[in-house]
């Protein structure tokens, strides 16, 4: 799934969306199987809707996590006896030499399907039940831990029990309510539960919306937030946020993902939105600091890295690869095909992670097209600021902006100082050289 950099395609693999552009894998779920990361999500298809009723696993190895493979279509909804609805976040554990796809679906159902291989196919699904009926909610998560198997679900307030060896009924006596809430005075819980282990930690992952100000809800849920107990079903204390997608797109509403220990290193995985719109949410990655042994995250902020630890000028391909969009600015999927940054006003812009520069003159090309001249102003790092005009066009454009960097790590930011709000001006793609 690895692309090059070329006039058709200009993805640099393994930076932030680090899949496919037109692959939209949310609310996902990474976990550790064998010598492979896997990420189990929805799927976004159509503006204009939350999820599909299809799911897509995708892999990479843990020795080259820019290598992503979408191993196509692992679950539909075609297979449930029950529903023909769309199919809501899920997730995998590994059991008695199994894997099981624990889903859910837009009618508040919730099931299972087992499959031979991490990637399935999955099949033979099953609902869950609590006395002998099927439960109702919405992104369940399942811990196996010391003997017992764990299983999160709901929206607002989240429901917990301990699943019994069937893997598809609850245990009565086990299943609690309100282990998180979005009730005044508590946690701020959203949805998209995920709970996993850190040292001895139980550690609770969510979508919040929390706020620091009583009632204690109520804000947009961008936020991953988490809650730590040493037991798995509580009390939990909210910590802080992991990772907020706020700014990824000016329409933006949620946020869904869990964290991941790879190696020595610790991951977040979440989603953010596109298209000016809370639909088409593509998978992200940041990397994150993790106390084991206090049960404390290091709030990350988004980047241009994900999987990459130095980025480099000339990995700056894609104004998709920005971490920040501002003033207006958002990522849209052109007629053609073409994916671009469409900044629609004066002060609408974009913005890299810091980028690793030696000391020289450099030049950036902007690939672009205009209904009507604008000015667009690079700031490259500390440096003064360049402007340069963007000459209306019939057809796709380029300019080229001459900067000079210290030696160090510096932001990259473009954005329009002057334009018509009819201007259609749309950045497609860049490029970064040095001048020797």
């Amino acid at each position: 799934m690895k692309q090059q950099n070329d006039m058709a395609n200009i993805q640099t693999p393994g930076l932030n969306p680090f899949l496919p552009f037109d692959l939209y894998i949310p609310d996902g779920e990474p976990k550790l199987f064998g010598d492979r990361v896997y990420l189990y999500g929805s799927l976004d298809q159509a503006r204009g809707d939350y999820c599909s009723r299809e799911y897509h696993v995708v892999s990479a190895p843990l020795n080259d996590l820019t290598d992503w493979t979408d191993h196509g279509v692992s679950f539909s909804s075609d297979l449930v006896p029950w529903s023909n609805a769309a199919l809501y976040a899920p997730d995998v554990l590994f059991y008695g030499g199994r894997y099981y796809l624990f889903f859910c679906m837009a009618d508040g159902s919730e099931g299972v399907a087992q499959s031979d291989v991490p990637q399935g196919p999955f099949v033979q699904p099953r609902r869950i039940t609590l006395d002998g009926e099927p439960i109702r909610g919405i992104d369940p998560s399942v811990l196996e831990d010391d003997g017992h198997i764990y299983y999160t679900w709901g929206q607002f307030s989240l429901h917990m029990g301990e699943l019994a060896d069937d893997l598809c009924s609850l245990k009565p006596e086990t299943v609690q309510s309100d282990v998180l809430s979005n009730a005044d005075g508590r946690e701020g819980f959203h949805e998209g539960s995920s709970l996993r282990k850190i040292g001895k930690w139980y550690c609770m992952v969510y979508a919040s919306e929390y706020a620091a100000a009583f009632p204690n809800h109520g804000a947009r849920p961008t936020k991953l937030d988490y809650a730590i107990s040493a037991s798995p079903f509580g009390p939990y204390a909210r910590r802080g946020t992991v990772i907020d997608n706020a700014g990824c797109d000016p329409a933006t509403w949620n946020n869904h993902g869990s964290i991941l220990k790879i190696g020595s290193d610790w991951y977040a995985f979440y989603h953010a939105s596109s298209a000016n719109s809370v639909f088409l949410r593509r998978a992200r990655a940041e990397k994150l600091q993790v106390d084991e042994t206090n049960g404390v995250i290091v709030q990350a902020k988004p980047t241009t890295n994900g999987f990459v630890p130095i980025l480099l000028p000339e990995m700056i391909t894609s104004p998709l690869h920005a971490c920040r969009f501002f003033g207006g600015a958002y990522t849209e999927k052109l007629a053609d095909g073409t994916f671009a940054a469409l900044l629609p006003n004066t002060v609408a812009g974009f913005a890299f992670s810091p980028i690793r520069f030696e000391r020289g003159n450099y030049s950036l090309t902007v690939y672009y097209r205009a209904n009507k001249d604008v000015r667009l102003r690079v700031l490259p790092g500390t440096n003064a600021a360049k402007e340069c005009l963007l000459p209306a066009t019939d057809a796709a454009g380029s300019v080229s902006v001459h900067f000079t960097a210290a030696a160090g790590e510096w932001p990259l930011s473009l954005e329009i100082t002057d334009g018509k709000a009819d201007a259609g001006c749309a950045i497609e793609r860049l490029r970064i050289r040095a001048n020797r």
